[in-house]
């Protein structure tokens, strides 16, 4: 019933998104210009904060060479400084620094070091890198193949309201990877996601109303509002 999500699923690898900066006021006359589309304003901005080792403008340096935007495109480069900043223990450089392993940009292919990254980024509750270390432990990228584990992962991000993962936790609880349907629980977050404007998810609320009646749906669709009204704190599990 499912295979059609599946389907989909191969699309999600480009839904997350690195582009994250900090509110440090140093950088923020950077993320200013990068905003109006200044990027060459932008690097002027970052570069010399960068060399003197400001973590966040390290990070946003690495995200134009790696983007393109002021500067010629370097993968290569843009790893140098996301590496400096992951070595001060930035989470958004180590989710960076994992997603060009993770997809061969500038480097081999290496499951193992992206795991790594995105572990440490996900350490510090990085929704981005919470969903990146679900869908490695749900492919066997890198680490064992553990539905369980990617459960884990995706529920942390989807309780951040990262609507990737709330696609992809109702898709566990739907698919019965888990050791049984949950089609109620899998209704709740796939309505989330769509309600977020995550157009996939529309398919997969559909197939969870399929499983259920219609006092379960309304039940759910209840269950949907007080999840959210709740910011996340009172959700299907």
């Amino acid at each position: 019933m499912l295979t059609g999500v599946k389907r989909t699923f191969l699309a999600l690898l480009l839904c997350v998104n690195p582009v994250v900066f900090a509110n440090e006021t140093t950088v923020e006359p950077g993320v200013r210009a990068l905003e109006r589309g200044h990027y060459s304003t932008a690097m002027r901005s970052w570069l010399p904060l960068a060399r003197e080792g400001v973590a966040e403008a390290q990070n946003n340096v690495g995200l134009m060479y790696e983007r393109g935007l002021g500067v010629t495109q370097n993968y290569p480069e843009a790893m140098v400084w996301y590496r400096q900043a992951a070595d001060q223990g930035l989470p958004e450089a180590n989710l960076n620094l994992g997603l060009l392993y993770y997809s061969g940009y500038g480097t081999q292919v290496n499951d193992r070091e992206a795991y790594r990254r995105f572990r440490a980024a996900a350490a510090d509750t990085l929704a981005e890198a919470q969903y990146m270390v679900g869908l490695m432990h749900f492919s066997g990228r890198g680490t064992a193949q553990s539905f369980v584990e990617a459960y884990r992962g995706f529920l942390d991000a989807a309780k951040q309201g990262y609507p990737e993962a709330q696609y992809m936790l109702s898709y566990l609880l739907l698919s019965g990877d888990l050791g049984r349907m949950q089609p109620e629980a899998s209704f709740v977050w796939s309505k989330i996601a769509k309600d977020q404007g995550f157009a996939d998810a529309e398919e997969l609320n559909y197939l969870a109303t399929l499983e259920l009646d219609a006092a379960a749906i309304a039940l759910a669709e209840q269950r949907a509002a007080q999840c959210l009204s709740s910011n996340y704190q009172n959700c299907p599990e």
